[in-house]
């Protein structure tokens, strides 16, 4: 029996010996139609976002209603925390208890797709979803001409600020940075300001310092500002061309090593400090607002305290960042395709988009969704949506960019615990990575 039914967030034993049953059942029951026929089948979801505290509920909401639409198709959620959710998802499927339906972000989905897990979404999905699909979106999981995930909702990643410090720090709250330069400057002067009332040190802007993928990720978006590029067209790594690399190491040692940003930092870690109010900026998708009011314990009344703006302008001359995106995969040995087909189809409808977004201000990968008012309807969707329009897709096609973006994230350690220069940092770390893309 597969463990998903061991580790389903928030499940009671008995619920646990319900689904198992049903599972066991699950192979002689065909769906119908998406939902339109008449024999109850049950489809399974692996997700890590019914694990968080942030987007749990607003997924209850999504199963519920659909389930109200669907009344033949019941879904059983498993919920897997993300920093194990990849390896458990493979174990499972290639161990013969594949999920029905998958979301994935884009860094998971090359290695699912490799692993043969996935099923072509054409023929499930049809023309007018599939060609609804943002071009740049749909770049990014078509793989060999064949479209092999659905992108769900782009993260691009844009500017936080914290209007509270940059009062005290002397900077005008209502005017965060333009350029790159500004955004330095800025961080050094709040950073300047030592220590809260309460003895916490104030950091002027969050870089990610972790080794894990998520840092990886966020030096390459801090790389393209730099002018930098992870592969060329062919797909052949290109990072240490240049001097972008370099002069984002540079940056990353200044920041850290100066106690502008936090040492070891990663994502969550950062959420929290802007949540308290000791971290003047930090880089986060559209999620982050929702993270922000939840963490804060204040609220939607926490918005007056912050500010959100496009990335500031550095070398290239426009606002450089990248999105991630979240992506729904039907397994190839799923026993229901089409009534998991009838979910993923549900998950990026108008109906559920716009309570997703409401929610938590997600946005749409699908152009005749992400053009609608009610998904432009404040000045937040409408930085975030102006983001998408410079943001640089990852470019996560090869199974291997996972690993390269982990590894790239232990040249932060080098540089700062490891008293590397960045020039040393890249003669260790990048023969490493053009080994793998071998």
């Amino acid at each position: 029996m597969s463990i998903w039914k061991k580790i389903a967030t928030g499940m009671t034993v008995a619920s646990l010996a319900s689904t198992m049953a049903a599972c066991s059942l699950g192979g002689l029951l065909p769906a119908k139609d998406s939902g339109t026929g008449t024999t109850s089948v049950e489809i399974t979801f692996a997700n890590w976002i019914s694990a968080e505290d942030a987007t749990k509920e607003v997924y209850s909401e999504l199963i519920a209603d659909f389930e109200q639409k669907h009344p033949n198709i019941k879904v059983k959620p498993f919920g897997v925390p993300f920093n194990r959710f990849k390896n458990e998802v493979l174990a499972n499927s290639t161990g013969g208890n594949p999920p029905d339906v998958i979301i994935a972000n884009q860094n998971f989905s090359a290695a699912f797709v490799g692993s043969k897990m996935a099923e072509p979404l054409e023929g499930l999905l049809g023309p007018d979803i599939i060609n609804d699909i943002v071009d740049r979106s749909k770049a990014g999981v078509t793989y060999a001409g064949k479209v092999m995930a659905m992108p769900l909702s782009p993260h691009p990643y844009a500017l936080f600020w914290n209007k509270t410090l940059f009062k005290k720090a002397g900077l005008d709250p209502e005017k965060p940075p333009k350029t790159w330069d500004e955004m330095i400057a800025m961080a050094k002067q709040i950073a300047a300001l030592g220590k809260d009332d309460k003895g916490n040190s104030i950091y002027g802007i969050g870089e990610s310092s972790a080794t894990d993928l998520f840092t990886g990720n966020m030096l390459l978006r801090t790389a393209l500002s730099y002018g930098a590029n992870f592969v060329d067209d062919k797909g052949n790594v290109v990072y240490d061309q240049g001097t972008g690399l370099k002069d984002s190491l540079a940056y990353m040692k200044d920041m850290i090593n100066n106690r502008v940003s936090p040492k070891g930092a990663d994502a969550k870690d950062l959420r929290g400090m802007f949540a308290n109010g000791t971290l003047g900026m930090v880089v986060d998708d559209e999620f982050g607002r929702t993270v922000f009011r939840t963490t804060s314990g204040k609220g939607a009344s926490f918005d007056r305290e912050w500010g959100v703006t496009l990335m500031p302008i550095g070398k290239t001359g426009r606002s450089e960042t990248v999105f991630t995106e979240h992506q729904l995969i039907i397994s190839h040995e799923s026993k229901h395709k089409e009534a998991a087909a009838g979910f993923v189809k549900y998950l990026v409808s108008k109906d559920a988009m716009l309570i997703y977004h409401q929610t938590n201000g997600m946005m749409s990968a699908r152009k005749s969704i992400a053009t609608l008012p009610e998904m432009n309807e404040d000045d937040y969707a409408k930085v975030f949506n102006e983001q998408m329009k410079t943001a640089s897709l990852l470019p996560a096609a090869n199974p291997k960019f996972e690993n390269a973006m982990k590894e790239s994230a232990d040249m932060i350690v080098l540089i700062t615990d490891g008293g590397k220069s960045p020039e040393e940092t890249i003669a260790t770390v990048m023969p490493k990575i053009k080994e793998m893309y071998k």
